[in-house]
């Protein structure tokens, strides 16, 4: 018999890996990505993390060690609810079509 993960193991995998990735970011990327989010919120109504980078490098911003180190910060937004899940994805430009989530400034 295997043993299979349930949700909250998956759950706590998944804040764990983040909480690494949040670790080892750069402070100053951390500033830029959060005004960038901040930023891009204000210029469309929705968005989503490739737009955030587009705008990274875009205005010469300080480069993600790791792409996943915007995902911490678009968590911390939201948590902070100063952005929000439409409950939409999109297909990302970066990531083979991979389905990413749209986002809105609240």
């Amino acid at each position: 018999m295997s043993e299979q993960m349930t949700i909250f193991d998956a759950i706590r995998e998944r804040d764990e890996a983040m909480g690494i990735i949040d670790q080892n970011t750069r402070e100053e990327f951390r500033k830029d990505a959060r005004n960038a989010v901040l930023t891009v919120g204000r210029m469309r109504f929705t968005f989503t993390s490739d737009d955030v980078f587009d705008w990274l490098d875009s205005h010469r911003s300080t480069k993600a060690h790791d792409p996943r180190a915007l995902g911490p910060i678009m968590s911390k937004l939201a948590k902070e609810n100063k952005i929000t899940f439409t409950g939409e994805y999109s297909p990302s430009r970066r990531r083979h079509c991979s389905p990413i989530r749209v986002w809105r400034l609240v």
